[in-house]
């Protein structure tokens, strides 16, 4: 059990019903992350990790279990955690600080005050002297990070990213590894991150959890002792390099898909 828990699962399964048959996509579902860590989970794709993190953000509701956010069990959490999906989701007739503030505004926050709170972080952001312009005139990464401070400025306590890198190239993917990292320090907030890539998830993470194929449920969590700050020659220390083999072993082990179609 770790202390200062966020979130808390407790044998959560969800079931589906596809063509009239009944299809379980995740099943007994425990797992943690506490105050201000940064928690991975990977596994095999169609194991229902990005399932896992809509029930987590209210989007959909399990068909059994117990969800706990900051100690206390509950069933409306719409709206309470942040969350920033596979794509950036930026609106391509809004400029970069109408998309930076869009989740202020639906709080009630006047448009003023919204604008200037995220003007005071687009320069840390890396979109200093851009806010004017619209998403098509930005890079993927520069992307990437306006949904990210987009996310930071909803001003929730859990951030839930899913995939938020995986349409990136490798160098850009790997610049923002080191950014996510500066950011989560000076935020200080509890991340989840759900990721197919077992090196980022060793570089960024406190604990990794990995997930079996459907139906999913987590087999195995990995406390990554790896010393803070990280560094990106970390990946080619021995001890990495054990860590990540321990890790895609126990993907192998958790199974392929046992039947057709994926359920993500």
């Amino acid at each position: 059990m770790i202390q200062n828990e966020k979130i808390k699962l407790k044998a959560v399964t969800k079931r589906y019903t596809r063509n009239g048959q009944p299809l379980t996509v995740l099943e007994g579902v425990d797992f943690e992350a506490a105050e201000g860590e940064l928690v991975s989970i990977i596994g095999p794709s169609g194991c229902g990790k990005s399932t896992l993190l809509n029930i987590i953000a209210g989007l959909d509701q399990p068909t059994s279990g117990e969800i706990y956010l900051d100690g206390r069990q509950t069933e409306q959490r719409l709206g309470v955690v942040g969350y920033m999906q596979q794509r950036d989701l930026l609106f391509p007739w809004r400029t970069v600080i109408d998309n930076l503030v869009l989740g202020l505004e639906l709080q009630g926050v006047s448009k003023k005050a919204a604008r200037q709170r995220a003007m005071n972080l687009t320069e840390q952001f890396g979109l200093g002297g851009f806010e004017q312009e619209y998403p098509y005139a930005l890079s993927g990464g520069m992307k990437q990070r306006a949904a990210f401070l987009r996310t930071v400025l909803a001003d929730q306590e859990v951030f839930l990213l899913d995939e938020p890198f995986g349409a990136l190239d490798a160098l850009t993917r790997t610049q923002i590894q080191e950014w996510l990292l500066s950011m989560w320090e000076t935020v200080n907030k509890t991340i989840v991150l759900v990721t197919h890539d077992v090196d980022e998830a060793i570089f960024l993470s406190d604990r990794v959890y990995v997930m079996t194929a459907r139906p999913g449920s987590m087999r195995q969590v990995m406390r990554i002792e790896l010393p803070r700050p990280r560094k990106l020659e970390m990946v080619t220390w021995p001890e990495f390099v054990r860590i990540k083999a321990e890790l895609l072993s126990s993907i192998r082990e958790g199974g392929g898909l046992r039947e057709e179609g994926a359920v993500a």
